[in-house]
């Protein structure tokens, strides 16, 4: 029948979709087959790793300590002592709470983390790889140094101490008050720092608030009755920096000599006087190996360094500086032994003093003006010794009384320059108020 000779279909059977365990199975699976190479390669790197470990932890301890670095351009933190000084025997050590006194109370073990940061064998090169390793992963900085357009090393300046600043300012004021009553004339002005007048270096979308809140505290703090006058300086060097002109280091925190320039400018125009054009100057480069405090925390070893010029004039050497702290004298306004180590800016009036004194030769009565600054005063000073002698205090260091000293060497009027990062940093003004 035709029926029977019909051959019977069968449908294939579906195949089984795999489930969430066959996967696992089949990963567990590989897992196993490769695991005997895995263990190969894990062992390898552990033994590198401790073989690094080991070699750069003995080189740690067999290499002398160095006690500066030119590089960060400053002391490293040698082999800590576990308890501190004591001349009496072991019992009476005991009874005087320093047995291992260090140790317990938590000093040995900062000091011993220290001392291994700063002693590690290469550090130099595995700061500078750092360096290289963050810009190449697009993060743009490094050690809160950001790498600006035409090489310009930007320190970070994201929470500062805003109360800081109306401290100082108000400290200033008070002073100038002071003053008034000896009828000596105070003027304040602020410098920008290299991140607030080079804002046209940073990346796009660059977050400025930050930036700017500290000088929008200086403003809020000026008032109509104050008796002190206040010289902008950050506005017209940002507007020179905009212009594309060299007013701040591209590697160090501090304006250049033409900076300071600019801000002499705007002292004498304030003051009513007259100041010396830019061709009356003779420009000398004493230096073109310049690297400042920003590159040293960047690790950005590729950017190229900063030249360190002095802005001489007819005369110059016809000064006698004297370092008060100590009495070394100087025939003008550098000290050029600092062109051989990693600080160059110091050779402008020798660096931080408490208490310089700047005097032109041969010449009595002329007016004298009391400078107290922090270091964006050292290549200001020798444009402004042109007009005056110069009685220069530094307040981190000096422990006197600046009215005092402002009245007892006839000074007929005051100049406070204090750098943002001053005056965000500490109230360090609050210093002029001692007697």
């Amino acid at each position: 029948m035709e029926n029977e000779n019909k051959t019977v279909q069968k449908e294939s059977p579906k195949p089984k979709k795999p489930t969430m365990q066959d996967e696992a199975d089949e990963l567990f699976d590989l897992q196993m087959r490769v695991a005997d190479k895995a263990k190969g390669a894990d062992r390898a790197g552990i033994v590198l790793f401790c073989a690094f470990i080991a070699v750069f932890g003995a080189l740690t301890l067999l290499l002398p300590d160095k006690t500066f670095s030119e590089q960060e351009n400053r002391a490293l933190q040698t082999f800590p002592k576990i308890q501190s000084k004591f001349d009496g025997s072991l019992i009476e050590r005991i009874k005087a709470g320093k047995f291992l006194d260090k140790y317990f109370s938590g000093d040995f073990s900062e000091d011993i983390s220290d001392y291994y940061a700063d002693q590690f064998p290469a550090r130099d090169f595995f700061v500078g790889l750092k360096g290289v390793t963050e810009i190449a992963m697009l993060k743009g900085e490094n050690n809160d140094v950001v790498l600006g357009a035409g090489g310009y090393l930007l320190t970070r300046m994201d929470n500062v101490n805003t109360e800081n600043v109306t401290k100082n300012y108000t400290a200033a004021e008070e002073f100038s008050a002071r003053m008034a009553e000896e009828n000596i004339p105070v003027t304040f002005a602020a410098a920008g720092r290299v991140i607030d007048v080079m804002q046209s270096a940073l990346p796009a979308l660059f977050p400025t608030d930050a930036l700017n809140e500290p000088w929008e505290v200086l403003n809020a703090a000026m008032s109509d009755g104050d008796t002190m006058q206040v010289v902008d300086l950050y506005t017209p060097l940002r507007e020179h920096a905009d212009a594309g002109e060299d007013v701040m280091y591209r590697t160090d925190h501090h304006w250049t000599t033409y900076g300071a320039y600019l801000a002499y400018v705007e002292l004498m125009e304030a003051w009513g006087m007259e100041a010396q054009p830019l061709d009356a100057f003779t420009v000398e480069t004493v230096s073109n190996e310049f690297y400042g405090t920003a590159w040293r925390n960047a690790g950005m070893k590729w950017i190229t360094t900063d030249e360190i010029e002095y802005y001489r004039f007819d005369g110059d050497e016809d000064y006698t500086m004297t370092i008060n702290d100590n009495g070394t004298v100087f025939e003008g306004f550098y000290d050029r032994s600092y062109l051989d180590v990693t600080d160059q800016y110091s050779s402008f009036i020798s660096g931080n003093n408490a208490y310089v004194t700047i005097e032109k030769n041969g010449v009595e009565d002329r007016e004298r003006l009391l400078l107290v600054k922090d270091s964006f005063g050292h290549s200001l000073a020798p444009f402004l010794a042109y007009h005056f002698d110069l009685e220069i205090v530094d307040l981190r260091y000096y422990k006197k009384s600046t009215a005092a000293l402002a009245k007892e060497t006839g000074c007929s009027r005051v100049l406070i320059i204090n750098n943002m990062d001053s005056l965000t940093g500490a109230a360090t003004l609050g210093m002029l108020g001692m007697e």
